[in-house]
């Protein structure tokens, strides 16, 4: 009976297969386009209105109130539209997990604690049937993150349309990922150690990381001072990124005593830190405006992490990071709910947060914070033709409406699974 359970399950999922990405890769820009009269949210500047975007070979040549498209161009009149640079999603598994209820399709975390060579890339799947949905509400770069154990691997930022993992990459090690240890005494009734054994598991699992970084951060500079060695280790050459190239070390740290020693650890180690979570940023201001971290906030649709905390206390975080200057971006989880991202932005924008910190957490806050800002992340002259076209507020769930969509200049397939579910069964009732 077993048998032939897991042999119809594999039959479902074949046939899925059969019909994953379907929508077909756009092809490379070959001539202008002019995008006249539109609400252009920059990003990094004032929204203009009545403003021309001119593309040609991915790249921005025009951001004007009122320019003039080129003779060549193809214009697409944006009247009463507006247009937003690529929203990018900091923290996802979309791409390594397509039905989490099923374990073949899972692909975002290794066995063991320690995996740094673990790399999302090599596991990210182009053809999911998730990545159309999601970017059909203006998300265009997502950053794959592996999941599970102390150091669960090497996080890739994609551009969510293209035919292989080669054309999809953006950064291929866009980050490594750490969990960093919990700092916390459980009083909790199932809790069965006593707090001082729980103290000294503590100082252990902290012990640990740094012990691995101490090692990586030796064999990195054994390495470059060009001694020879035949004890290769694939754990530090991965890390050896963090320490010679500047690759961010994504923290998950919610506590304030964990903020604490992840400011003390990045102290001791002189490397980038993102802190992921963070719920209690708030009680730490001053620390983390003196660290430079930057914050990746937990999804703002979210209960209170304490009793005590106000009912508003998620729709607010971005707005006192913004106020105190602290960078951040905005996260949703997993991999499929990535097409919320928009909206998670738009009730902060609702609890004081201004429209043009909410949108710059959506794009220029996540692309500074991986170090891909020189490209992406806001619509400016010189920069990648990443943008996409809204007949309403793309922040606004009832509003939003993405007509048209372009990475790197190329036009993407709109259509998604989702909406073609949609068409027929609303057929259905028709008749």
């Amino acid at each position: 009976m077993h048998r032939y359970l897991l042999l119809a399950v594999s039959l479902l999922i074949l046939l899925s297969s059969a019909h994953s990405g379907e929508e077909i890769p756009g092809a490379p820009q070959r001539q202008a386009i002019a995008l006249i009269n539109a609400v252009v949210h920059t990003a990094t500047g004032p929204t203009i209105k009545n403003a021309t975007v001119v593309f040609d070979k991915g790249v921005i040549t025009v951001v004007a109130a009122g320019a003039s498209a080129p003779t060549t161009a193809r214009v697409v009149d944006c009247k009463g539209a507006h247009v937003y640079p690529g929203f990018i999603a900091p923290l996802t598994t979309l791409g390594l997990t397509e039905i989490d209820a099923v374990r073949s399709t899972r692909d975002m975390s290794e066995a063991g604690s320690f995996n740094p060579n673990a790399r999302a890339e090599t596991a990210y799947n182009p053809d999911s049937e998730l990545i159309p949905t999601v970017r059909s509400n203006g998300v265009l770069l997502a950053n794959a993150s592996p999941q599970g154990g102390t150091i669960s691997g090497q996080s890739s930022l994609m551009r969510l349309d293209g035919w292989t993992r080669e054309d999809l990459a953006v950064k291929r090690v866009s980050g490594l990922f750490l969990n960093w240890p919990s700092m916390e005494v459980s009083n909790a009734w199932w809790m069965r150690k006593p707090a001082e054994e729980q103290r000294k598991d503590i100082e252990k699992n902290v012990r640990s990381v740094y012990e691995l970084f101490e090692n990586a951060r030796a064999y990195s500079a054994t390495v470059k001072a060009g001694v020879d060695t035949t004890l290769r280790d694939i754990r530090y050459e991965a890390m050896r990124a963090v320490f010679e190239d500047s690759v961010p070390l994504m923290i998950e740290a919610s506590t304030r005593r964990q903020i604490e020693a992840v400011i003390d650890f990045q102290r001791s180690f002189n490397v980038r830190v993102i802190l992921v979570g963070a719920e209690d940023a708030p009680l730490m201001i001053p620390q983390l405006q003196r660290s430079g971290i930057g914050i990746i906030i937990p999804r703002v649709h979210s209960l209170p992490r304490r009793d005590e905390d106000g009912y508003d206390s998620p729709f607010i975080l971005a707005k006192t990071l913004s106020d105190a200057g602290i960078p951040y971006a905005f996260s949703e989880s997993g991999a499929w709910q990535q097409r919320n991202l928009p909206f998670h932005a738009g009730t902060a924008r609702a609890f004081g947060l201004s429209e043009e910190d909410a949108v710059k957490g959506l794009t220029i806050g996540p692309a500074r914070l991986f170090g891909i800002d020189g490209q992406y992340g806001s619509i400016e002259v010189g920069k990648s033709a990443t943008l996409f076209i809204s007949t309403g507020d793309a922040l606004d769930s009832k509003s939003n409406n993405v007509i048209a969509a372009f990475i790197d200049g190329r036009e993407v397939d709109l259509d998604n699974r989702h909406k073609r579910l949609a068409k027929k069964y609303r057929a259905r009732n028709s008749r």
